[in-house]
């Protein structure tokens, strides 16, 4: 799973990147076969002013195809990206969980035995 951190009018700290990184591996530990790739992008909607501009956006790149976006805003950086992660890493589970029911009701579906008239005509 690779991890991309970008951040528009937000200052990290030296080691803020890896520390969201290792976050977000902590989050998607079990998930992480399933996913090919997360962006994460910090942005401060209007710089210093203060309020509830935070906003985090949190884009996963399933790994058999698809993807999730999820955003989510706070007054402080660090609940938005918490809050971001927990939203993205449930409705991943929730589609890896029905791609893995459907597969398993195709495994289980017998096939429908030919009836004569197919049988003959080589329909199959």
């Amino acid at each position: 799973m690779e991890i991309h951190v970008n951040s528009h009018r937000v200052t990290l700290p030296a080691h803020g990147g890896a520390d969201i990184a290792r976050r977000v591996r902590f989050v998607f530990d079990r998930l992480a076969p399933s996913v090919a790739r997360l962006h994460i992008t910090l942005k401060d909607v209007n710089g210093p002013k203060g309020g509830r501009d935070k906003v985090c956006v949190v884009r996963a790149e399933l790994a058999g195809g698809g993807q999730v976006v999820v955003q989510d805003r706070s007054a402080r950086m660090r609940r938005a990206l918490g809050r971001g992660l927990r939203r993205a890493k449930s409705i991943i589970t929730e589609q890896v969980r029905r791609r893995r029911d459907m597969a398993r009701q195709q495994r289980l579906r017998p096939s429908l035995p030919m009836t004569a008239s197919e049988a003959a005509s080589g329909l199959a």
